[in-house]
């Protein structure tokens, strides 16, 4: 992949109850916090962050904002400004495709952070950075990521077999798309 040009937004994207915006270092402990959680390794193959990984967060974050591989954002209440989650849209070799991967922190699940982000991201990535389509997958067995994702205007493709792989174990996911069309509403 040739190295695209990203630079983060002038004006966080947002939808009034939450705001995508650049990572801060008072946002790392609720990251690394967040990390730990049963639910969240669950699905999740990241390890939990260790002291080594939360000192370079800020700048491993940058460094996908300046190699154009990735635009990692912290999901934030639109009024008070915390942390709620992290959204990430990911690139890889097709520069008109994203992924998005999504992670709502446990103190701010059930209230529709996850399907927000999701889709105030996906919108950007496609009215902001002109891509034609972008996906994201929730293991078959995650119902509450299926439902946040479906909630988003994500719509569903299919199930792909031993897709992903999470604490070295390949499973089903289902994969779902957002592209140009199902803004308008021709798709």
């Amino acid at each position: 992949m040739s190295p695209r040009s990203l630079s983060p937004p002038p004006r966080p994207p947002g939808d009034g109850t939450i705001v995508l915006r650049l990572r801060r270092a008072e946002d790392v402990p609720a990251i690394a916090r967040a990390s730990h959680d049963p639910e969240t390794l669950r699905w999740l193959a990241d390890p939990p962050m260790g002291p080594d990984e939360e000192r370079t967060a800020l700048a491993r974050s940058e460094e996908r904002w300046r190699t154009g591989r990735g635009a990692p954002f912290v999901i934030a209440d639109a009024r008070s400004d915390v942390a709620l989650g992290l959204v990430n849209v990911q690139f890889g070799d097709d520069e008109a495709v994203a992924g998005l991967a999504v992670s709502v922190f446990p103190e701010a699940r059930g209230r529709g952070v996850g399907s927000r982000a999701l889709h105030v991201a996906g919108v950007w990535a496609l009215t902001e950075l002109g891509m034609q389509r972008v996906f994201t997958e929730a293991a078959i067995e995650n119902t509450a990521s299926i439902r946040a994702i479906e909630k988003a205007g994500f719509r569903r493709e299919g199930v792909l077999r031993a897709q992903c792989a999470t604490h070295g174990r390949r499973h089903d996911c289902v994969m779902f798309s957002l592209v140009p069309a199902d803004l308008s509403g021709s798709g």
